[in-house]
């Protein structure tokens, strides 16, 4: 895609402005399909991780692309369907984290809501021993079987050498605990928004269960960010089909600041306050000190 803007007289600039305004185009397009709260959607990104992806513009395509292609998916029409699946499928052209929404989008929607809800429980559970077991233990065979998968499937040469390198060089005890927390509260979060869900009659949706599945996603960051702190990409991601959840439910229902709702509020905060920590921390001086450049502030 660069070699093409360069062939077509555009410098990196040009050709990183005008990527970042088709893939918030994508981004947008994709959010409008789920919920007509995009206002909503846009200041909790903004405050959130937005920062994050404006740094990590081919993370941000895949996900947008990822977005784009599930709210496809959760049409009726059998075409569209088709399309959103092979947008799903383009978007690990342009990151290979795009695999794991693959392999949990696709195939998961084909399952009923009620069935996957029975999964999800033994799912997290299942995730934090494997988290457990990759703390104590050597990765290493792990990662040589992710990089044979890469090395068939992605298009990107250097995809298997990243994985055994850079993805897999370890991590702070600290970047773990903050990730762990973030997803923790996630699944609270998806737990209460299910429960809105129900009684707003919205739970046995094709749209809510993509969001969902995409939510879910998260909790595969429990065990592989044993292995770097680049996998928080994949929480972060998946944060952005939770925020569209929230936003789901809120187009359909109001907040009302009471002692029983007191302490739901309270868990959504701090999930928005962890999530948005932890992907400023895990990235280190470098990345919170360039805020105020990006933020146009400074």
């Amino acid at each position: 895609m660069s070699k093409l803007f360069f062939d077509m007289g555009f410098n990196y600039a040009e050709f990183r402005l005008i990527s970042m305004i088709i893939t918030f185009l994508v981004l947008f397009v994709g959010v409008c399909i789920f919920t007509k709260k995009v206002a909503l959607f846009t200041g909790l990104y903004g405050v959130t991780v937005f920062f994050n992806d404006a740094t990590q513009v081919r993370n941000l395509m895949m996900i947008a692309l990822v977005i784009l292609g599930a709210g496809l998916m959760s049409k009726k029409n059998k075409f569209l369907r088709i399309v959103g699946m092979g947008i799903v499928l383009l978007s690990t052209q342009f990151h290979d984290l795009g695999f794991v929404f693959l392999i949990f989008l696709i195939p998961l929607s084909f399952i009923g809501m009620d069935r996957l809800v029975r999964y999800f429980k033994p799912f997290y559970v299942t995730s934090f021993v494997i988290g457990f077991i990759f703390a104590v233990l050597n990765t290493r065979s792990v990662l040589q079987l992710l990089a044979g998968l890469l090395e068939k499937f992605s298009s990107r040469q250097d995809s298997a050498t990243n994985l055994l390198t850079r993805y897999g060089r370890g991590n702070s005890f600290s970047t773990i605990a903050l990730t762990w927390l973030s997803v923790i509260l996630l699944i609270v979060t998806m737990r209460i928004l299910m429960r809105n869900a129900r009684q707003l009659g919205i739970y046995e949706s094709e749209q809510f269960k993509l969001v969902f599945i995409g939510s879910c996603v998260a909790i595969v960051s429990v065990f592989l960010i044993i292995l770097a702190p680049d996998y928080s990409r994949i929480s972060r991601n998946a944060f952005l089909f939770l925020l569209i959840m929230l936003c789901m439910v809120l187009e359909r229902k109001r907040i009302i600041i009471s002692n029983r709702n007191l302490v739901k509020i309270l868990t959504i905060l701090s999930l928005l306050i962890v999530t948005t920590y932890a992907n400023t921390r895990v990235w280190g001086s470098t990345y919170y000190d360039s805020i105020p450049y990006l933020a146009k502030i400074k």
